[in-house]
């Protein structure tokens, strides 16, 4: 299972950087795979600096977001590890999908808003993913921007038919109950 901690190394693994810096390179770089907020980036930080797999420099009581950290042999080397020891398994945490599953306890228009609101979101995702700019890319990251186009760009086309189609019967349920 790969963890924040492998996704901050692979982040550091880019070039030094502030606290600020390490999650910009994963809530914009790395968003169509992984996010991270402050509240978790800096215990990973810490605890990575405590194994010696990242340096840190800069002001010692100064904030964290001005301290410098780079990745070093040893954060190499367990990046290196969890990739190897990652599996092929995705999980889906979606807010989306739990309301969904529980819509039709508010009624059909509140199906109908949530299919029309990931519509929107699955368009803007698409958007931004093809404004990254591919040709600086390895080969590994441009196969997980494309990756995650053809799953929203798959998702987004199953919506517009079995979406609109569930939030129908969903209504046509209601009617016939009342």
């Amino acid at each position: 299972m790969f963890e924040i901690s492998d996704i901050i190394l692979g982040a550091l693994s880019k070039g030094p950087a502030n606290g600020y810096q390490i999650r910009s390179r994963i809530n914009k770089d790395f968003a169509h795979f992984q996010s991270v907020s402050a509240g978790s980036l800096y215990p990973a930080l810490g605890k990575l600096k405590a194994r010696g797999a990242i340096t840190e420099s800069g002001p010692a009581k100064g904030s964290l977001d001005r301290r410098t950290f780079e990745i070093t042999g040893l954060g190499r080397d367990l990046l290196r590890q969890g990739v190897m020891d990652a599996g092929a398994e995705e999980r889906l945490r979606s807010d989306f999908l739990a309301a969904v599953y529980f819509s039709e306890s508010a009624g059909p228009e509140e199906a109908a808003r949530l299919m029309e609101e990931r519509i929107g979101t699955l368009n803007q995702e698409i958007r931004a993913l093809l404004a990254l700019p591919l040709q600086n890319m390895s080969n590994t990251e441009r196969f997980t921007v494309r990756y995650a186009l053809a799953v929203r760009r798959a998702g987004l086309e199953f919506l517009r038919h079995e979406g609109r189609a569930i939030a129908t019967a969903i209504d046509i349920e209601s009617r016939n109950n009342n």
